[in-house]
């Protein structure tokens, strides 16, 4: 064979709790689970050869039992596709681990130790894996996997921490330095939660497809995988979204906003405007911004209350600040003015520099100190 048929997925994380989003939790974890059978579908719709798991596929050894019976029930459904894990940081693998179990299906190979080759010389195929054994790995796993078998595609499936050259790392430091002198055609890497795209030092091919959902809002947009060819020395790999819903960060300008039913207004048009038709089917962070009169403060509460129908989950919070004459501020002669004066200066100077992110950033800092000298700034609120 020329080339084999891979997906490569990795951070799914089943079991997860989940918690901050409270009475949604559970029926959350099992839609990361439906996520990971659709994943196992795809590879019976399309032929996929290898299923590569890089790591962190459970939450952690404690997961429950249903679970895993699911994860194996689901895995020797597709006996046609060898499935390859990994173990991560949170999956390690250990005595009490899901995978210490003997009852796996016999497409699913494991990797339990520091360097592992399975030869599927049917396919043309060696395929390369390690396990973290304890939830911190400092020693590059990568620097002792060589390619033995130069003429065969040389896939490797490891869990580990992207860094430069001779960076250390907690989490299995891997290196351009260490990815060059493998001898793999493709290193198929998880740990990092954001989809790297696909990269290569000489002609040995990696990536990060990122987590198949995000559990988080800094785990922002469209999740998803990696599907699609290896070849001997070159890869045609493309990213397809499986995510049920997404995380989104949403600003929203409420610039002379009266009233919280108004505003609930604004970001209901924002998100319809935006996100179309599925709006509703996603999770938003929706931070307020823009110039208020004294008059109205946004109940952040009441705002979220009214949009309970909107969006799957949604918080949001006020990064208003009230409209103020700045210039008149400025010339006060107090601690107040003193600083407005400076901060105007920095933004002034960036503006004049065209840097709008560093002015920007200056400008909001500016509207915290005038809130703080307000004893207006909860804990924890920037």
């Amino acid at each position: 064979m020329d080339h084999v048929k891979v997906l490569h997925c990795a951070d799914l994380h089943l079991g997860a709790e989940l918690s901050s989003l409270g009475n949604l939790a559970r029926e959350r974890r099992q839609e990361l689970l439906s996520t990971f059978i659709k994943i196992t579908s795809i590879c019976r719709n399309e032929q996929v050869d290898f299923l590569l798991i890089a790591g962190d596929l459970f939450e952690g050894s404690n997961i429950d039992i249903n679970t895993v019976r699911t994860v194996k029930t689901t895995f020797a459904s597709i006996p046609d596709t060898i499935v390859a894990i990994s173990p991560g940081n949170h999956d390690y693998m250990a005595i009490d681990s899901p995978y210490a179990d003997g009852d796996w299906s016999g497409n699913v190979h494991i990797f339990k130790s520091d360097k592992e080759m399975i030869d599927f010389e049917e396919k043309n195929v060696c395929l390369w894996g390690s396990a973290f054994r304890s939830t911190y790995v400092t020693r590059p796993l990568l620097e002792s996997i060589h390619a033995t078998e130069k003429n065969r595609i040389n896939i490797c499936v490891m869990h580990g921490d992207l860094v430069s050259n001779y960076q250390l790392s907690n989490y299995n430091p891997v290196s351009p330095l260490h990815i060059r002198y493998t001898g793999m055609d493709y290193i198929a890497l998880g740990h990092i939660h954001k989809s790297s795209g696909v990269m290569n030092v000489g002609s040995t091919w990696y990536a990060y497809p990122g987590c198949p959902e995000g559990m988080g809002f800094d785990e922002l947009d469209d999740k998803g995988i990696l599907i699609g060819n290896v070849y001997k020395g070159s890869v045609d790999l493309e990213f397809r979204p499986v995510c049920s819903r997404r995380n989104i960060e949403l600003k929203v300008d409420i610039t002379s906003a009266k009233s919280d039913v108004e505003v609930a207004d604004i970001i209901r048009y924002d998100m319809m405007k935006t996100y179309g038709d599925s709006y509703r089917d996603n999770l938003y962070k929706v931070i307020l911004e823009g110039a208020l009169d004294e008059d109205y403060v946004p109940d952040v509460s009441s705002i979220g209350a009214r949009l309970k129908g909107d969006a799957y989950y949604l918080k949001v919070r006020d990064n208003t600040h009230v409209r103020l004459d700045l210039e008149a501020l400025a010339r006060e002669t107090s601690l107040k003015g003193i600083f407005i004066r400076m901060m105007l200066e920095k933004i002034a100077g960036y503006d004049a520099k065209d840097n709008t992110e560093k002015a920007e950033k200056y400008r909001k800092a500016m509207y915290v100190g005038i809130k703080a000298f307000e004893n207006e700034v909860p804990l924890n609120d920037y």
